[in-house]
């Protein structure tokens, strides 16, 4: 079985500053303990693929409370020409989700620029199933970094959780890489 995915619009062509630079990428939650996570950039420093191995959400017998939430938060700090303003274009996450009859899992993703208080929120329902699963950001939700400087921090939470606590379900791990991927792509355009 495969869950429900929601699709990407067609990205917008911008000008892009000629200088961008990743000043830092931090990884922080019970999904990606410390050496478990890696983020990589394209060439381009607009797509970020995140790798997170022990990124594994479950419920059943033998399983604590730690088991049945995970979380990862990605906090990326671009510094870049003045002028400019980024926005995330796309933001996907993909995995692999046991969900039997009775039980229910739940992921999704927050994206916000520090010192702002929007953010986007989008999230897919897995219910009762076993299969391939992918989360894509909502094409109508665009967050702008805020315009007037030439560094921002955007954050991404990504979490996911399953209930009922008796119930055996999974979710995150993918069968052929065994690593929960979410990718990351953003686009620009000028103040």
């Amino acid at each position: 079985m495969v869950f429900a995915r929601l699709a990407l619009g067609a990205p917008a062509v911008a000008a892009v500053p000629r200088n961008v630079r990743v000043v830092g990428v931090s990884v922080l939650g019970s999904g990606c303990p410390h050496g478990t996570a890696e983020v990589k950039a394209d060439a381009s420093n607009t797509v970020f693929d995140i790798r997170l191995s022990d990124y594994v959400v479950q419920s059943g017998p033998n399983t604590m409370a730690a088991d049945w939430r995970k979380n990862c938060k990605l906090t990326l700090n671009l510094q870049y020409d003045a002028g400019f303003q980024f926005a995330t274009l796309a933001a996907d996450m993909s995995g692999y989700a046991v969900i039997p009859s009775g039980a229910k899992g739940q992921c999704s993703n927050t994206v916000d620029f520090t010192g702002s208080s929007s953010e986007a929120n989008y999230d897919i329902a897995l219910e009762g199933g076993a299969g391939a699963f992918s989360l894509s950001a909502n094409p109508d939700l665009v967050l702008w970094s805020p315009c007037g400087g030439s560094t921002a921090i955007l954050n991404m939470n990504t979490q996911c959780s399953v209930s009922p606590p008796e119930k055996s379900a999974l979710i995150a791990v993918d069968r052929i890489t065994s690593r929960l991927a979410v990718r990351l792509a953003i686009q620009w355009r000028t103040c």
